[in-house]
């Protein structure tokens, strides 16, 4: 079985064709191209792959969450919503769905975990 380090590289590989082709067409870059401009791309990349990866996971983790959730602090049944937040992760920022709940019953506003 593949390590995760393998997966990603297999991963990133794919994704570099597939974004070389779209970026540059089929013959690739073109010769009066340089390596800022192509790293640039690059990096353009990375981030996306970057914001994708934390965005799907976070989003199948929220499909898992209930529909409504107790309150921590009466038990009262509350909504589950989603607003979107920016985090700060080691490659920048990354905009994400966070769960949050407000209790209609003692006007608290809390985040659903595990």
């Amino acid at each position: 079985m593949a390590t995760k380090e393998e997966l990603a590289a297999n991963l990133a590989r794919q994704m570099a064709e597939d974004f070389s082709e779209e970026v540059y067409g089929a013959d690739g870059p073109a010769m009066d191209l340089d390596i800022d401009q192509i790293e640039e791309n690059a990096v353009l990349a990375a981030k996306a792959a970057f914001d994708a990866a934390i965005s799907e996971a976070l989003a199948l983790q929220n499909q898992k969450l209930p529909d409504q959730i107790a309150c921590p602090r009466c038990q009262t049944e509350s909504l589950v919503r989603f607003e979107t937040r920016t985090i700060q992760g080691r490659m920048g920022p990354a905009e994400i769905q966070e769960p949050v709940c407000h209790c209609s019953a003692c006007d608290r506003d809390f985040f659903p975990s595990a």
